[in-house]
Parts: C-alpha cells; structure tokens; sequence
C-alpha cells in the first residue's frame, strides 16, 4: 500500500510538470506549507531571470531573501507584466508578483507588503547640446517649454505627475516604444530629444554599452515627485498571516549590511553621465 501511494504522489508530480504548473525550484522550505508562486517578469537591474528561473536583478534578490527568512516556500514563475495583473485581479490562487507599486486601484483585488525599496527619482535622458540648454537640473515647465521630441514606454506609468506633464506635449511630439534600450539609442542618434528614466534602470543599461553613455546625457529633475516604493504584491488567496511574516522579514532584512549593498550599488550614480557645462 504504501509503495501504491508512492507510485501515485509520482504520477501526480509528473502531472503537474507537464502541465507547466511546476516551474521552478522551491527557494526555501517550509515543513507543511504550500510555496507561492512568484509571477516575475525580466527587467534588468530590479528583476533578472534566464530560462524562466531567477538570474539576479537587486530587487528580485531582496524578495527571495525575505521569502526565505519568513520561512515560506515560493516557486517562479515567469509572466508578462500584463499578464500579471489580471491573474491577481481575476485568479486568487496563492500568487505573488515582485516590486509592484502601490496603488487604491489594486488594493480592490491585491494585498501588499511593506516597501520592499524606493526608487531613486526619475531624470530625463537628452542629447548633449539639449542639456546644455536645459542646464543641470531642469523644472517640469522648463522640459515643457523646450519643444522637446519624447520618447515613452508604451502602457507604461510615470506617476500621476509626470504622467500628466507628459499629456501637456502635443502628440506630434510624443512615440511609444515597448524597449527601454531603443529609445536611448535613439536618443543618442539625435532621432529622439529626451526620455524619462530612473538611474537605476539607466545605470543597467549603459554598463554594457560605453559609446552610448558618452552619446547621452542624464539630468536630475529639480521639481521630480519622490521615487516609487516597490512592494510584493500578493492575490487575496494570499493569507493576511503569510503578508505579517513577510513585512517582518522585510524590518530585518532592510537593517543589515547587505541590503545596503545591494541597494547601492543599484542606484545608478556612478555610471550616470551628467553633463558639466
């Protein structure tokens, strides 16, 4: 009988493989406790993943971290970013999502932990001689008034500020791109006058490429709304018990040495280039 139940746990296993409901390792154990699944999508430097499994990414290893330390047992899964969002809001089936904001919209459908890091605020990528007219840190009126050609990621939220700056400029001068990498070059091509990005993901994309850090120039926005705050965002099948250990986790978490370490050297100062004239 027992070598029956055995057979049958392993047929079951072999199921749930083939039908891609297991996709990943556990991260940590926890004696009798079911693992989250962790929905993540790739997005250097917050999340890294390589074949569907974490790769690295600041923010993702923090989440990790705080999973293990709570004690509870996740599984990644990876899933667009729309996607993500209508399978908290619509399937609560025990999910998690990494370093989603906060908003009054979502909490209709989701739960959400501390803070797990806040953004650094968002600057604006120009060319150089853009920046030269716009000085080293310029007010949203000055950006408006400069008749500046935009680049903006498409489905994509700045904040409700900068979100309705961004609506002040004539269509004629506003493209939607799904990729961060390909506005930068445009930019840098004299196809594009500016962007908006944190110095962070900046930073992640110049390390690889030096010709396009020295191509472009990143301003600080002297009247920029503070940064976001990033939480993990859980579906409501998520016990409140199980959101309890994870702020815990995140309390301790964010007081050590490594936390510092990793938050950082994410924020994107060293290798931002800021025009000195």
């Amino acid at each position: 009988m027992p070598a029956c139940r055995l057979r049958a746990s392993l047929i079951a296993w072999i199921a749930l493989v083939a039908l891609g409901f297991w996709s990943g390792p556990v991260v940590s154990a926890h004696a009798g406790g079911q693992p989250v699944v962790l929905l993540v999508f790739d997005r250097p430097p917050y999340y890294a993943l390589e074949n569907g499994q974490p790769a690295g990414g600041f923010v993702l290893d923090i989440t990790l971290t705080v999973f293990e330390q709570a004690g509870i047992p996740v599984v990644v899964r990876e899933m667009p970013p729309n996607r993500i969002l209508a399978h908290i809001e619509t399937h609560p089936s025990g999910s998690c999502a990494v370093g989603w904001l906060r908003t009054p919209e979502r909490e209709v459908s989701a739960r959400f932990s501390l803070p797990l890091y806040v953004d650094q605020p968002l600057g604006v990528v120009t060319t150089p001689e853009k920046a030269r007219e716009l000085g080293p840190s310029p007010h949203l009126k000055d950006l408006l008034a400069a008749d500046l050609v935009w680049g903006e990621r498409q489905g994509f939220s700045y904040g409700p500020v900068l979100d309705k700056t961004l609506q002040k400029i004539p269509a004629q001068r506003r493209s939607f791109f799904s990729d961060t990498r390909a506005m930068l070059r445009l930019v840098a091509q004299h196809r594009l006058d500016a962007m908006l990005i944190g110095p962070e993901e900046l930073s992640a994309q110049l390390r690889p490429d030096p010709a396009l850090r020295n191509a472009i120039r990143f301003l600080p926005i002297a009247d920029a709304p503070p940064g976001f705050s990033r939480h993990i965002m859980c579906d409501l099948a998520v016990d409140r018990d199980v959101l309890a250990r994870l702020d815990a986790a995140i309390q301790e978490f964010r007081e050590t040495e490594r936390y510092r370490l990793l938050t950082r050297f994410h924020t994107g100062h060293e290798e931002t280039a800021v025009d000195p004239h």
